[in-house]
This record gives structure tokens, C-alpha cells and sequence, in this order.
């Protein structure tokens, strides 16, 4: 991105975030950013498209970066739970992007992309290789699941009610559980020492 790319990207988070909406005008938009309407009429289109492409961004960076720092894990519950782990970290280290997240991550169609790639093929895995004991439940279910439980562990790191270690611990110990992994190896697996998360492209 250039710098007044990512002069709008960061002003375009700040503004969904405080305003809790995606309806954000061009004159916002130019005198948070301070950049020209003529700038953004060129660089942006719609808000729409905007925040596609925010939330686009965001996730492309993340994903690649989480899967990344763990390519060497083979076991798909181990690779599940780090991927919450980092996500959890993340928003304790960016909490701008974090707010986001937790904003707009349960109701926003764009940002259900989440578990689109990296995170839903480790499901997969794990389902093929009999790693989960899922019954009649579907991967979507488990999608629902792991999404849901992981804002709601960045919100508890935002609102300073626990730490990110303890949350993302806790809450990829419980979502493998929920997924048929025993009690023991869940927790084993969620309190292992983390992987460094590579630096942003």
C-alpha cells in the first residue's frame, strides 16, 4: 500500500469503529484521513467497497502470517488452536484492528471470510483424519464455533478482563474440547509455547 493508502485503510478502521457502522461519508472519511475528496473519489469507490477491502486486507495479512508462523505443525487441533491464540494476540497488539474485529465480526457478512481458508482447511483436516468426534454436527457449525469463541476472547482482552495469553489459552482449550479432543491433551495443546508471528507484508 502506499502511504496514502494506508493513511485511508487506518482512518477508515477508526471511523467504523467509533461510529459502529459502516455508513461512513466521503467528508468523513477526507478529514479523518486528511486527505482530499478528489484523492478518495479516486482511491476508494464506495464505502462498500471500502470496507471489503479493509476487512479483505486485514484478514489476507493475518491468515498468512498465522499460517506461516506454524508451518511446521503437522496435527490439525494444534494448528487450530495457535491460529486462535495468535488471533487473540493480535488484537491485544493491534487494538484498533481488534476493535474492529469484535465490531464487526459476528454481523458483518464480509468479515464471516474469517474461517475461509487456512482455519477451515485445518478443520477439515482434522474432521478427515478423525482428530474431532463431531457426530452429526457440521463444519459450518464448527466454523460458527470457533469465530464466535475467538471475538469473544478479543473482547475480553480489549475490555482488560483477562490477558490475551489467558484468554486465547483458555478459549482454544475449550473450543478442541468441544471438539471431542481429551480434556488433558486440549490443555496441553492450547498452553504450548507459541510460535513468533512474522512481520506484517
Amino acid at each position: 500500500m502506499t502511504t496514502t493508502d494506508d493513511r485511508i485503510v487506518t482512518a477508515a478502521v477508526r471511523l467504523f469503529v467509533e461510529k459502529g457502522t459502516t455508513q461512513v461519508t466521503i467528508s468523513e472519511l477526507a478529514q479523518e484521513a486528511n486527505v482530499a475528496r478528489g484523492t478518495l473519489y479516486r482511491n476508494v469507490g464506495s464505502m462498500d467497497d471500502l470496507f471489503d477491502r479493509v476487512v479483505g486486507e486485514i484478514t489476507a495479512d493475518l491468515h498468512r502470517r498465522v499460517s506461516a508462523s506454524f508451518g511446521a505443525i503437522d496435527d490439525s487441533a494444534a494448528r487450530l488452536a495457535t491460529g486462535i491464540r495468535m488471533w487473540v494476540r493480535y488484537a491485544h497488539e493491534n487494538p484498533q484492528l481488534g476493535r474492529f474485529a469484535v465490531k464487526f465480526g459476528l454481523s458483518e457478512e464480509t468479515l464471516r471470510t474469517w474461517m475461509a481458508g487456512p482455519p477451515s482447511s485445518d478443520v477439515d483436516a482434522g474432521v478427515a483424519a478423525g482428530r474431532y468426534r463431531l457426530g452429526d454436527v457440521g463444519v459450518d457449525s464448527v466454523a460458527s464455533l470457533v469465530q464466535g469463541a475467538t471475538v469473544s476472547a478479543m473482547w475480553m482482552v480489549l475490555e482488560g478482563h483477562q490477558t490475551w495469553r489467558e484468554a486465547g489459552s483458555a478459549t482454544a482449550e475449550l473450543v478442541l474440547r468441544a471438539l471431542g479432543i481429551d480434556a488433558d491433551e486440549a490443555h496441553r495443546i492450547a498452553t504450548d509455547p507459541l510460535p513468533v508471528l512474522p512481520p506484517s507484508a
